[in-house]
């Protein structure tokens, strides 16, 4: 099933799950069916998204591949344009769609220039790839030395990618440094929870000097018109998602849950930015630090870790 079919799909069920929640006529459901789809389409949206970034990082990797293959073929004699239909035939992964594009529309006489203009247009999304396939129509078009350019481009390519794996390997501490603040941010938050709220929460602590009291309390305890809907949906976190017991406190569980989430989510962009240099490639980062949090939350709470 392709890209196009799955997205129309997950987004009609969303709508339809939420508009069900709408008709049921309780906040609760609405809430609930809400953060599901929400999450769905969030997801499925992510997925496609870093497929396509992993798709263009592996036409880059294989480029310098396919120029040495041209240029040796060229060397043999051979013109432009039966090198290309020669070299199409090698297997260049993600590229081999374009290399064979390329090849298909020259074997249909479309003028070679025509091809790589046509081919340099459709792969604007990739500055690298779209210069690249530019240089070669212009070396063909002015007739100069075909073979050394494409040399040329092709280490220069290889050179660029020497330097972005180096300079990866020297930014992968600062992405580590990344997890272990994600885990130090746990680490805060069952400290807050299981220290901190109890004396709190404390109806006998008063202010020093003050002789007023500071105790917490719930808020979702005395909740009123849109704070309900709010509490409704971090009881489905708590109850149904994290598994505390029913009629126990679920304001602070959920909020905790909650925030810890938003900073693994963006975490993992910063992550992707700093060791790849785009943060699409963060989404990667970023589901594993979530899926970090939400087993690291079940793991918690079940050792009487978290929950007050």
């Amino acid at each position: 099933m392709d890209e196009k079919k799955v997205k129309i799909i997950v987004i009609t069920v969303s709508f339809t799950l939420i508009f069900l929640g709408y008709l049921s006529k309780d906040v609760g459901v609405f809430a609930n069916l809400l953060i599901i789809s929400t999450f769905a389409s969030f997801a499925t949206f992510a997925f496609f998204e870093y497929r396509h970034y992993r798709e263009w990082k592996e036409k880059e990797e294989k480029l310098p591949i396919f120029l040495h293959d041209l240029t040796e073929t060229l060397a043999s004699g051979l013109p432009l344009h039966k090198a290309i239909r020669i070299v199409s035939k090698n297997d260049y992964g993600s590229l081999s769609k374009d290399i064979k594009y390329l090849a298909n529309q020259i074997s249909w006489n479309v003028p070679v220039t025509k091809v790589l203009e046509r081919l340099s247009e459709r792969m604007n999304r990739n500055k690298k790839l779209s210069t690249a396939f530019k240089i070669l129509k212009e070396a063909h078009i002015s007739g100069g030395n075909t073979i050394s350019v494409l040399t040329s481009l092709s280490e220069s390519l290889e050179m660029l990618q020497q330097i972005e794996k180096e300079r990866k390997s020297i930014l992968n501490q600062y992405t580590l440094m990344i997890y272990v603040i994600s885990f130090i941010f746990l680490g805060v938050v069952v400290m807050i929870n299981k220290v901190l709220l109890p004396i709190f929460a404390n109806p006998q602590l008063t202010g020093i000097g003050t002789g007023l009291s500071i105790g917490i309390t719930d808020p979702c305890l005395a909740c009123s018109g849109v704070s309900c809907n709010i509490c409704d949906s971090f009881s489905f976190l708590a109850y149904n998602f994290i598994g505390l017991q029913t009629g126990k406190p679920y304001y602070y569980v959920s909020i905790f849950f909650l925030v810890s989430l938003i900073q693994a989510i963006f975490s993992g962009i910063v992550a992707g930015q700093i060791s790849e240099g785009s943060a699409k490639a963060g989404i990667k980062h970023s589901l594993i630090l979530t899926s970090i949090v939400i087993a690291s939350y079940l793991l918690l709470f079940r050792i009487g870790l978290i929950g007050v």
